[in-house]
């Protein structure tokens, strides 16, 4: 057998059970474009009028040929005029009863089969070497008629399933068979595995087909399947793409899809276009050998993303096409299986598990360093404090500490792995001393300070007064069914919801067709989804102006055409003709990049250059971001005394807390607020004592950490200098309400860590002022959580809401610690006795 034969036989054509090439086969979808697979032959015939094939038809009238490009002559054609009649075809359809050479007579002609210009492959040769003595040729008829010898039906053709006869001595094939093996061979390809399978004579391998016959079983049916999947998405099949691809195949002998991948990037040039084909082939093959194989790659300590099938973040079903994860950094043995068996369990997305692994590492590398760090039946409570303390001193690549919110939700995504992940087998083996691991001592993020991230009005009027420059670029190919005037129309109505509705932008995008709605009394709203939170039809009222810009595009949508079945319900549907993307809405960067175009035309305008308030400065990448439209709403929303449980609502917030972090609260909320919690300020003995108003609230006192004081000289001093060193609970002048709870319950709880802290190093007197000053705060707790008990249900919540308002107000900074970050014991004064 020969070596090219051998290699056609490498993989076994009959698939068997349990093979790969069974697996593979397992998953061909049949049939798959009946007009243009042949499943037999292995042949791919473009079809010119099928939009997902990458040809087309030639222009010229009559000329049945095809162009690898839109609007483009054949190569036939190109030399030529367009209108000139095309040259005739070759023969492409076999007969079933093919003609007979016409030398001779009836009864007495030569009965082998007529191949060129009527006359058989022996006539036709004699016919064409008859001017070799000088003589004129004959014409075919003349020869004919005066040719005496004739040829007997010739052998059939060597190659399989062909009805020709033969006409190569050498080969055994017939004309047309002989010629197609000269350029297989070229390739490769011998003889006998030429002969091995089924080769029709009306296949010409033209521009427009190409053919897997001559490749390896799995690999073939690697590339089908890759084909298949392709099409499934929407792409478009190239057949010059794919010619390339089976070329490159055949010269290598190539038995994998990354063979093909490595030879054709070593090219001086390689194509973009077969490159970015085999790369997503030779992912979609790994993950079909990974399934396959039966192996569980997430029980290894590095996984692979894209070949798992991870999907790349917690709100879409997008799988990753790339990327590692990595375990080994969990240096403990029972956490590093432990976050593997939880990011397992939960089926956790690849930006999850990243974040899994970035905790848990604090806490291995803490454990690291304990006795029983890698005995989870042994762990104590002093382990658990050492993980705290791990969390507490975190630091950064550059060696600089995290955030207070890092730090917490660090802690909190480890505790969140302990507690949920509790029925796995490694975890139900841990101390029940270390299991209810606490973060009593770890800071928490202090209230959020909004630094103002609305759209200023005079920036939003520029805006909108150039509206006309948010365009496509100049050099965009408008997509076929579609217009410019449209697609800037899409990308300015698209603007104006952002600008109007606050919504987060892939809610926009997202929008379906028929979103506008009216109330029975005619009021407009809209139908959107919560991709975020995992909320569907939620409704929003709207302006009618706004209902008006929806209603200009929906008519201009209505005269749209070539819009992909699948986002025909989407008011802002793809304008990509093919691909994945072409089945849902317009992607965000189908926007973003026409939007910070027109920011950049707009900054570049003479008349905001030259604006004395310097507009051009604000028209920014970190102050017109797309989500600063949703500040912007909200801030809105504030500035108008809307209600806290209504801005809320507008915004899909869980909390009012959250809605905070988009508001920059105003002097007059701020006056608000202060008004609302007025009832409730008491002072130290639990006797209300709150300013008449918020004029009194600035002048008279001023905020602390742990509430208002009203000492003159340290109220001069903007808190910076209390008589009493910070012991607000021995004070006359100390003022709480309820907005300062928290704080006081967080400062309990830090005073008795400091007494339990002390033990026997201290002197009684100092334990006995931690008690005192833990006692003062108790007090102080119970009467405000008494006074809010006597409030009606409506009350308590609009109490609520103003705490939440006045928590974002900043408070005096809190003392010094001692040099070295080392927390040193209050020094408390003793009290000597009861003061009136």
């Amino acid at each position: 057998m020969t070596a090219a034969a051998d290699f056609l036989r490498r993989e076994s054509p009959v698939p068997e059970a349990g093979s790969y090439l069974a697996y593979l086969e397992s998953m061909l979808k049949h049939p798959w474009r009946s007009e243009e697979w042949n499943a037999r032959l292995w042949l791919f015939a473009a079809d010119p009028d099928n939009p997902l094939t990458g040809i087309y038809a030639c222009p010229t009238p009559g000329c049945p040929r095809v162009a690898t490009v839109t609007g483009r002559l054949c190569l036939s054609c190109t030399g030529g005029e367009p209108d000139a009649e095309p040259a005739p075809t070759r023969r492409r359809a076999l007969d079933p009863n093919p003609p007979r050479c016409i030398v001779g007579s009836a009864g007495q002609g030569c009965r082998a089969m007529g191949m060129i210009k009527g006359l058989c492959h022996r006539h036709y040769a004699r016919w064409h070497h008859s001017s070799n003595n000088g003589q004129q040729r004959p014409t075919i008829e003349d020869f004919a008629a005066a040719e005496k010898e004739m040829f007997p039906p010739g052998k059939a053709c060597a190659s399989r399933g062909c009805r020709e006869e033969s006409n190569q001595r050498a080969s055994g094939l017939c004309l047309w068979h002989h010629a197609m093996f000269r350029k297989l061979a070229k390739l490769g390809v011998d003889h006998e595995a030429f002969i091995t399978v089924e080769r029709p004579l009306d296949i010409r391998y033209h521009r427009h087909e190409f053919s897997f016959i001559d490749l390896p079983p799995i690999l073939r049916t690697e590339l089908l399947l890759v084909l298949q999947e392709r099409d499934r998405n929407s792409y478009r099949i190239l057949p010059a793409t794919m010619r390339r691809i089976v070329r490159v195949a055949m010269e290598t002998r190539a038995r994998s899809i990354h063979r093909l991948l490595d030879t054709e990037q070593a090219r001086p040039r390689p194509d973009a276009g077969v490159v970015g084909f085999l790369r997503h082939a030779g992912l979609l093959a790994a993950r079909w050998r990974y399934r396959h194989s039966g192996r569980d790659m997430r029980s290894e300590d590095i996984w692979d993303a894209a070949v798992i099938g991870l999907r790349k973040d917690r709100t879409t079903h997008t799988i990753c096409s790339k990327g590692t994860l990595d375990f080994r950094p969990i240096t403990v043995d029972w956490l590093r299986r432990a976050a593997k068996d939880y990011c397992r369990h939960f089926d956790l997305a690849a930006d999850q598990v990243r974040d899994v692994i970035r905790t848990v590492q604090v806490a291995s590398d803490a454990l690291a360093r304990r006795p029983h760090g890698t005995r989870p039946e042994q762990l104590t409570r002093a382990d658990a404090n050492a993980v705290v303390d791990a969390y507490r001193h975190l630091t950064g690549a550059d060696g600089e500490p995290r955030t207070d919110s890092v730090k917490y939700d660090y802690f909190k995504l480890f505790q969140r792995m302990l507690r949920n992940g509790g029925d796995l087998e490694i975890l139900a083996r841990v101390s029940a001393r270390f299991m209810f691991i606490t973060a009593e001592s770890l800071p928490t993020a202090g209230p959020h300070k909004n630094p103002g991230k609305a759209v200023p009005d005079h920036i939003i009027r520029i805006l909108d007064a150039n509206l006309e420059l948010l365009a496509v670029d100049p050099a965009y190919a408008v997509p076929a069914g579609r217009t410019r005037a449209s697609q800037n129309l899409m990308l300015q109505t698209i603007y104006q919801l952002m600008r109007d509705l606050g919504r987060r932008p892939t809610e926009i995008y997202s929008l379906r067709r028929d979103t506008l709605r009216e109330t029975d009394d005619g009021q407009p709203y809209i139908i959107y989804d919560s991709h975020k939170t995992a909320e569907y039809g939620l409704e929003l009222p709207i302006h009618r102006s706004t209902a008006r810009v929806i209603q200009t595009w929906q008519n201009a949508l209505g005269t749209i055409e070539n819009i992909h079945p699948d986002a025909v319900g989407y008011l802002f549907p793809s304008p990509r003709p093919y691909g994945p993307q072409s089945r849902t809405h317009i992607t965000p960067t189908g926007f973003h990049t026409n939007y910070w175009r027109w920011i950049d035309r707009i900054r570049d305008l003479p008349e905001v250059q030259d604006d004395p308030a310097r507009p051009a400065d604000f028209l920014t990448r970190s102050r017109m971001g797309l989500y600063n439209w949703r500040h912007t709403y909200a801030q809105r929303l504030s500035d108008n005394s809307t209600p806290p449980d209504v801005i809320q609502e507008l915004m899909n917030h869980k909390s009012f807390t959250t809605s905070t972090e988009y508001i920059k609260i105003t002097r007059e909320r701020q006056r608000q607020a202060i008004e609302t919690v007025n009832s409730t300020t008491i002072d130290r003995r639990g006797l209300l004592h709150g300013p008449k108003d918020y004029a009194a609230y600035v002048r008279e006192s001023v905020s602390t950490p742990l509430g208002l004081c009203t000492e003159p000289s340290n109220v001069k001093a903007a808190g910076q200098s209390c008589p009493v060193r910070n012991k607000c609970g021995g004070c006359q002048y100390y003022r709480a309400n309820l907005s300062h709870l928290p704080q006081i319950d967080a400062h309990i709880v830090a005073l008795t860590a400091d007494l339990a802290s002390a033990g026997d190093i201290a002197e009684p007197w100092v334990h006995q002022s931690l008690k005192e000053e833990i006692s003062s705060y108790k007090r102080m707790r119970t009467a405000l959580v008494k006074e809010k008990s006597r409030l009606t249900p409506e009350d308590r919540a609009a109490i609520d809401d103003a705490v939440t308002l006045l928590q974002q107000i900043p408070a005096a900074a809190p003392p010094h610690t001692a040099a070295g970050g080392r927390r040193m014991l209050p020094l408390t004064p003793v009290s000597t006795g009861n003061r009136t």
